[in-house]
């Protein structure tokens, strides 16, 4: 039998009840006799209600050892269970099919008896460990020290604990803020900070473990070990802290380690430190050190997928057109699922090349709701996936999981960006301005909310707006793309000849830099030119443009829905209509 990790003893549901302990459901207080095949995929589907069940999960967790037969199995303990609840499949009010993806829980589920302590997962923040040597050379190895320690406590024990992603909780490096304002600010029960002091072969560790609500320190301990033993002081550390906090935290299984070799290791860290600068020039230097540390350790999962983040990104610069960018990508992201498929980045980037370059759907969100169900607490896995949702449409479960990722990730201007796009995409122009201003109140030079700002006014006719901001935006970022989004606002506000002149001036200087397509049909739509738009927008599914992903739901596009030939495009795009 399996044992319930994460379910009370009881729940109820609708007129039913299941009793864990005891491995009973009972309809109105009467036992109903469930068989243990039916009853363990009740027990995954309630542990996460509203959250997707894979049929890879139930395939590694009810029949390991199966490799024929499969697929009747679990359709006929499906069947029995929906026939004991007197579910349907076609109208679901408990079990809802998600086709060749899994299942969810969709009904209401009550906890009787369920303590607050037990129901809330606790939240840890994990602060920059200050770099004591001095050396700002040396500043990687502080941050990426953090961000280990981040995303191993992360995969602990994911059910009962939330870190905080790297992104949100590195703004405070060298604040002056007390342990109390910056947990408030990031909604957090603990604090882990700390500092690193290395010199050539050693490094020595402090860190301690603070509790928010009165400030009191749980746990310290410090570490002085040889360079070669880092990765033993990150699991020492991620171990204590879990430890301290309770003592049904216990470590899981799953322990996440970079490279095993010190030097591949210390590559790796250089490579995470660029790679989150997120600029053309240290995304090319991320690359570079994340294909030394494999070199040296052909075993180093994160360094593989981190080659595959930064070549999906180096795309959106134009430094590499989208077929390259999704063949190194999807050969990083499938090297590091070879090398370790527990680690739920990297089903996170494969997810994204699906999304991004492949338009494989299904196959993304399969691994989008991997990733997530490895890891909840990655901030990336979840705001791609809702990315992705809000492209295919689904908007409420778009607007659902950006919420989750802001959670985990609060202080995160790309990801709070993200949360306007459901609202883009359903017409809720004014509800995405508010957003979208708000996120330029912090920070008024961030490029892509400038960009996507744009986009909203123009849609809302607010044409004088829509300019002044791609203006803006393509003065503050020098990104080509932003030059034919203007041209566009340019020829909707009836400036046609400023929108020719940069229509004709995009066309000829390339620069050998990669501008998407349909950035150019845009412009033709703005201009009336509806043949030229369809022209346009096909080489952009040739060229398998990331812009196509959005096909279905950009707004830009609602002139030329009714033309059959968008239908056309559709299809040729993967999407069913």
């Amino acid at each position: 039998m399996m044992e319930s990790k994460t379910a009370p003893p009881a729940v109820r549901f609708g007129t039913f009840e299941v009793d864990f302990e005891s491995r009973e459901l009972r309809k109105r207080g009467l036992r109903v006799r469930l068989e243990e095949k039916p009853f363990q995929i009740l027990e995954l589907l309630l542990e996460r209600p509203g959250g997707v069940v894979t049929r890879q999960t139930l395939r590694e967790k009810l029949w390991p050892d199966t490799h024929v037969g499969y697929e009747q199995s679990l359709n006929t303990a499906v069947n029995k269970l929906r026939e004991l609840l007197g579910d349907s499949s076609q109208s679901p009010r408990f079990v809802e099919t998600l086709p060749r993806v899994g299942y969810r829980f969709i009904a209401p589920v009550d906890r009787p008896g369920r303590t607050q302590a037990y129901a809330a997962k606790k939240m840890l923040a994990v602060l920059p460990f200050e770099n004591l040597g001095g050396d700002p050379e040396q500043e990687f190895f502080a941050e990426g020290l953090t961000e280990e320690l981040i995303s191993h406590l992360g995969q602990l024990n994911p059910k009962r604990l939330g870190v905080i992603a790297r992104t949100s909780a590195i703004q405070y490096r060298g604040s002056k803020k007390n342990i109390g304002e910056i947990a408030r600010e990031l909604r957090v029960e603990y604090v882990l900070e700390g500092s690193v002091r290395r010199q050539e072969k050693s490094v020595r560790v402090a860190a301690q473990l603070i509790g928010a609500r009165d400030q009191t320190h749980l746990w310290a301990a410090s570490y002085d070990r040889e360079l070669r033993d880092i990765l033993a002081v990150q699991h020492d550390v991620a171990r204590h802290v879990v430890t301290a906090l309770a003592p049904e935290l216990l470590p899981g299984q799953n322990t996440v380690q970079g490279a095993a070799d010190p030097a591949a290791h210390e590559a790796y860290l250089r490579g995470r430190f660029f790679s989150s600068q997120r600029s053309e020039e240290a995304l090319k230097k991320a690359i570079a050190y994340f294909e030394q540390a494999l070199s040296l350790d052909p075993n180093c999962a994160r360094a593989s997928y981190g080659i595959a983040d930064c070549s999906g990104l180096l795309s959106w610069f134009g430094a590499l057109s989208p077929r390259e960018a999704g063949q190194r990508a999807a050969a990083a992201a499938s090297r590091a699922l070879q090398i370790d498929d527990s680690l739920g980045e990297a089903h996170a980037s494969m997810g994204l090349v699906r999304y991004w370059f492949e338009w494989d759907w299904l196959g993304a969100e399969q691994e989008f709701l991997r990733a997530i169900e490895l890891n909840p607490s990655c901030a990336s896995a979840h705001q791609w996936y809702a990315s992705f949702l809000g492209a295919m449409g689904r908007l409420d479960e778009a607007q659902a999981e950006h919420q989750l990722a802001r959670q985990l990730d609060p202080l995160s201007l790309i990801i709070s960006m993200g949360a306007a796009d459901p609202h883009f995409y359903a017409h809720q122009y004014d509800q995405a301005i508010t957003l979208l201003r708000g996120i330029l109140e912090q920070e008024p030079r961030f490029f892509p909310a400038l960009f996507n700002l744009g986009r909203v006014c123009v849609e809302k006719g607010m044409y004088p707006e829509a300019i002044a901001t791609f203006e803006k935006a393509v003065q503050l970022s020098g990104n080509r793309e932003g030059r034919p989004a203007l041209a566009h606002a340019y020829a909707k506000a009836g400036r046609t000849s400023v929108a020719r002149s940069i229509l004709a001036e995009t066309k000829i200087n390339t620069g050998g830099r990669y501008l998407a397509s349909p950035m150019i049909a845009r412009i033709h739509l703005g201009l009336g030119e509806i043949d030229e738009a369809f022209e346009w927008l096909h080489k952009g599914i040739e060229e398998r443009s990331y812009w196509i992903a959005f096909l279905k739901v950009d707004p830009v596009y609602d002139e030329i829905r009714p033309d059959p030939r968008f239908r056309e495009l559709l299809l040729r795009a993967g999407f069913d209509s």
